[in-house]
């Protein structure tokens, strides 16, 4: 195939200066590839497998070269998805970006360490990661449209497992059960304790208290306690609701009035805020349960299990009518075929890995009340999850082998 060299004396003459500047590692067709955009794809991947520039040297100038191939392929896929007119829309790029920096962060263990590995500002690694994410979403669209119709046989789904039989995990089951929560109730004796003393250290703070101080000595959030009631930097959409829209409308050094969330009465006070994340502390003051409505809340649960056992009321009617769990209005009480490992609450995996199918377990006690659940079904998702993995196999294999063929459509020229 003829190969394409569009490269005119004005680019020739800007990467000159560039390169003066900085240096090139490679050039594709019109693209050049500076030694800055390889360092900074390394430094990225090196975060993200927790591996040190610094002491582990020979594995970074490995990234650095791995980083190089990638970045080629990646501007030759960017010609082509320009030949094919790909597209992706701004607040795509924004929402991947958003989520990269924070991973980055958390992989890092920190804002301050993700600034020591890349010897910038978050706003600047921002800055510069946002064409980088751009260019990975176009890539990512132009990959779907053409390998998004890739089928594979069971005859090849075979072959995968023989293959890489040593190294395949053991794949978990999917289980569908049904849920009933009774939520030990809180009186309005224990409510008004609880706003009484939220009020008072609301208006101690408003007379000047140190927020910091009375946070370590009432709040009952006893993590962010400890640290005065401060909660770190939290993205918008990872806090509750009613304690979110709070604190979003606040600004620096601004206190909310009192809160009521599904974990008791809360003040706010916003710390810092950048972009959509934002550092606050709080106070929460709990409402306390009485023995007595805990056993309310038993009594009720061991009532509907035996009403359920004596074919009274169905178990998914029971469900309807009886649950607090907060996501009924959505569930109507039944999880459906949700994979065992991704069950958050291991109390619910422990008791379901007893029952069998068409079962219901007696009632149990965890920190949110009581529970009866009951297992609907079970599947074993091994052949369905071999597919997959054998099906993305085949579409990588299928990756290389175009883009080794679009390497003949440009000209690439590596420097050293």
């Amino acid at each position: 195939m003829k190969k394409r060299l569009v490269i005119t004396f004005l680019i020739a003459f800007l990467c000159f200066g560039q390169e003066i500047i900085d240096g090139i590692a490679a050039i594709v067709g019109e693209h050049v590839i500076l030694k800055s955009d390889v360092e900074q794809y390394a430094r990225m991947t090196a975060n993200q497998f927790r591996i040190n520039p610094y002491s582990q040297k020979e594995k970074f100038l490995e990234l650095k070269d791995r980083a190089l191939q990638n970045l080629i392929d990646e501007k030759i896929l960017l010609e082509q998805a320009k030949i094919e007119s790909i597209e992706v829309k701004d607040r795509n790029v924004e929402q991947m970006l958003e989520q990269q920096m924070q991973g980055m962060v958390n992989q890092a263990g920190g804002e301050d360490k993700v600034i020591e590995i890349m010897g910038k500002s978050l706003s600047e690694v921002k800055k510069e990661y946002r064409d980088i994410v751009r260019n990975r979403l176009i890539v990512q669209n132009l990959q779907q449209t053409k390998f998004m119709d890739v089928t594979i046989t069971r005859k090849e789904v075979e072959k995968f497992k023989e293959q890489y039989k040593d190294s395949i995990p053991e794949v978990p089951p999917s289980m569908d059960f049904g849920h009933i929560l009774f939520k030990p109730k809180v009186s309005e004796d224990e409510t008004s304790v609880a706003k009484l003393l939220i009020d008072s250290l609301y208006e101690e703070v408003k007379k000047g208290s140190d927020f910091g101080q009375l946070a370590m000595e009432y709040s009952q959030d006893f993590v962010s306690a400890k640290q005065g009631g401060e909660l770190g930097f939290i993205a918008r959409g990872n806090l509750v609701k009613s304690f979110e829209e709070a604190a979003f409308k606040l600004e620096p050094g601004e206190i909310s009035e009192v809160v009521k969330s599904v974990f008791g009465y809360h003040f706010i006070q916003m710390i810092e805020r950048k972009g959509e994340k934002i550092n606050v502390r709080h106070i929460l003051i709990k409402e306390e349960i009485s023995d007595k409505n805990v056993d309310t809340a038993r009594e009720l649960a061991l009532k509907v299990y035996d009403d359920i056992k004596a074919g009274t009321i169905t178990f998914d009617s029971a469900a309807v009518k009886y649950s607090d769990d907060v996501d009924l209005e959505k569930t109507k009480g039944r999880i459906r075929r949700i994979p065992k490992n991704q069950i958050e609450n291991q109390e619910f995996v422990k008791v379901l890995e007893k029952l069998e199918k068409s079962e219901m377990s007696e009632v149990f006690k965890t920190d949110q009340g009581f529970h009866i659940i009951r297992l609907n079904n079970i599947y074993d998702d091994t052949y369905i999850t071999l597919e997959n993995w054998a099906k993305e196999m085949k579409k990588q294999e299928f990756y290389e082998n175009w883009v080794e063929n679009l390497r003949n459509n440009f000209t690439i020229e590596i420097r050293d």
